[in-house]
């Protein structure tokens, strides 16, 4: 019963985490940075290439 619980615990939590979207912006790098900053929040940097 006690792992059950756990497990029922553990999938609630997982999927509050789930639920955070993450915001895209178009812009200057420079804005971004400013944007994170007021809002203190970190800026993740995504590279794609196909070539």
């Amino acid at each position: 019963m006690k792992r059950l619980t756990a497990l029922a615990a553990l999938l609630l939590v997982a999927s509050f985490a789930a639920a955070q979207t993450a915001t895209v912006l178009s812009g200057p790098f420079d804005e971004a940075l400013a944007k994170a900053k007021k809002e203190n929040k970190l800026v993740l940097v995504d590279f794609y290439s196909s070539g």
